[in-house]
């Protein structure tokens, strides 16, 4: 049997319990899904980099016909970096060294490297998956040297920046 002082309470506490849902309940019945966190757009932890995109002029080049690198988002914490390097003919090696640079908010800063060389080839593919630091800018530096035995070609491409 219950005691006197304990009824006021529970007829308040069932009350509230059977009202909250209502309380929590979106006005216009309206349903709204959290957002894809890939389509959320990350804030910037420092001041924009100045553009320094530079594409070499190939047409100085005997051998090389195309050097390029890029940093590409793949999603989430993701980037891929990819290069590529082509020439007219087939070389006795062909090199590529690139590096994912990161905007410090004064100064570019190396945050991950890699060396791919292939030999006996007129074209060279290579590419790097890595996880970033979201707020920051990053770019790729890429230097793409051909050699045909007698003389290495080499030429230097940077990438556009790209806020992770």
């Amino acid at each position: 049997m219950m005691t006197k002082s304990l009824k006021p309470f529970l007829k308040v506490t069932l009350a509230a319990a059977l009202t909250l849902p209502m309380i929590l309940a979106i006005p216009d019945g309206k349903v709204e899904a959290t957002p894809d966190i890939s389509s959320v757009k990350p804030v910037a932890l420092t001041s924009p980099p100045p553009e320094s995109q530079s594409i070499q002029s190939l047409a100085q080049f005997e051998n090389i016909y195309q050097a390029s690198g890029n940093v590409i988002p793949v999603g989430g914490l993701t980037a891929l970096v990819s290069t590529t390097t082509t020439t007219y003919t087939k070389m006795n090696s062909i090199t590529v060294q690139y590096s994912l640079q990161r905007w410090t908010g004064s100064d570019w800063v190396t945050y991950k490297s890699n060396s791919v060389t292939k030999n006996n080839v007129s074209a060279l593919d290579a590419s790097s998956s890595w996880t970033v630091i979201t707020g920051y800018y990053y770019r790729v530096v890429s230097i793409h040297s051909a050699n045909n035995g007698s003389k290495t070609e080499t030429s230097t491409h940077i990438s556009s920046n790209v806020l992770f």
